[in-house]
């Protein structure tokens, strides 16, 4: 887990200001300041309160579950191994689907198990997921000018502890969602957020 924290005064749009008009925002209106028209065409960050902290969801504020796949659809998507519909197995295929996925061949077209690839769905293409592939690359914490001080932040997770693989973006607070809002303003990220209750 790597916390990050928003620099306050060194750069022109996270200005102390700027921090009180989030303030009065969150208590009066519960919203992040509006710095981003609404718009279905641009990716949103949803920074879902949930019981301890916030998560941050792309495009999408509920918790949301892969879709239904077969074992050849969830073995070529998440594993990189093709057996095409049109060509019968070969022995080695049998036995490469037993004794490697646990799968019996003549189960390779019926629904699979979520257990079969829902770590590696999880990781990829989840919304809390998303939201971390989005924001990990940018430069969201890198300030030319260090002077000011240090507020909120989001810590980005990649597993919990060993033998997890949840992979997000969090914070501890609801500011938070302003300051990030405000700091994709400034590296011209046509990026919006939200801020929303868990449903």
């Amino acid at each position: 887990m790597e916390r990050r924290q928003f620099l306050i005064g060194a750069s022109t749009i996270l200005t102390t200001a700027y921090v009180a008009k989030a303030e009065w925002f969150l208590e009066k209106e519960k919203t992040v300041v509006p710095l981003i028209k609404n718009t279905t065409h641009k990716p949103v960050i949803y920074v879902v309160k949930n019981d301890f902290d916030y998560e941050l969801r792309l495009n999408d504020p509920d918790i949301d579950f892969p879709e239904e796949l077969t074992y050849r659809q969830a073995l070529e998507e998440y594993h990189g191994i093709w057996y095409p519909e049109d060509e019968p197995l070969t022995l080695s295929d049998y036995k490469e689907l037993y004794y490697e996925h646990g799968i019996s061949p003549r189960d390779i077209d019926k629904p699979a198990d979520w257990e079969f690839y829902l770590d590696s769905w999880a990781r990829k293409y989840s919304s809390n997921a998303r939201a971390y592939h989005l924001l990990e690359p940018l430069d969201l914490f890198d300030y030319d000018d260090k002077n000011g001080r240090f507020i909120g932040g989001l810590q980005f997770i990649d597993g919990c502890h060993p033998g997890n693989d949840y992979l997000g973006v969090r914070s501890g607070d609801a500011l938070s969602a302003s300051l990030l809002q405000a700091r994709l303003v400034e590296l011209n990220q046509n990026i919006a957020v939200r801020l929303v209750e868990a449903g």
